[in-house]
């Protein structure tokens, strides 16, 4: 297996159709272990980089004996990440109303400081009700929630259509 990286070894590759150049080059398994041999990664790097996962992917105990064997330090609280491990959950489970609530519950002001985030999250109600086969709350949904918080952005109603 090899990997492909700029470079001349393959120029000219698509240029007899008219297409453009091909500036990658393969290069060797051993040329590529070589290269990942020279990239070092400092010990501070790596447990950010362990803390970051154990907070993406919710595991709060996991994380808080990390932090004391390492002294990596989360980005997040970690007593809030079990709050947003739930509203993940009830999102990846087609709930968005109730992703919206639960929001709503942990910092009521945080859909009211990002319309943004609302209007994609209502968006994603709109797929589930259209998933369900639901097209009279699909339409009726879309005509009294959506439409009214694109009339204040135009990317959102780009985003809508």
């Amino acid at each position: 297996m090899s990997a492909a990286l700029p470079g001349p070894a393959n120029a000219g590759n698509g240029a007899s159709k008219g297409g453009p150049k091909d500036t990658r080059r393969v290069i060797t398994p051993e040329e590529w272990d070589e290269k990942l041999q020279r990239v070092r990664i400092s010990k501070e790097d790596t447990n950010t980089l362990v803390m970051n996962y154990l907070v993406t992917e919710g595991f709060v105990d996991a994380a808080r004996q990390f932090q004391r064997e390492s002294g990596a330090t989360p980005e997040a609280e970690l007593s809030s990440i079990e709050e947003r491990t739930r509203v993940r959950k009830t999102l990846q489970g087609g709930d968005v109303a109730g992703a919206i609530e639960l929001v709503d519950g942990i910092s009521p002001d945080i859909l009211k400081r990002n319309p943004r985030l609302l209007f994609h999250l209502k968006q994603q109600r709109l797929i589930e009700l259209i998933r369900s086969k639901d097209a009279e709350s699909a339409l009726r949904f879309a005509q009294e929630e959506l439409a009214p918080s694109s009339d204040n952005d135009p990317a959102l109603l780009r985003d809508l259509e």
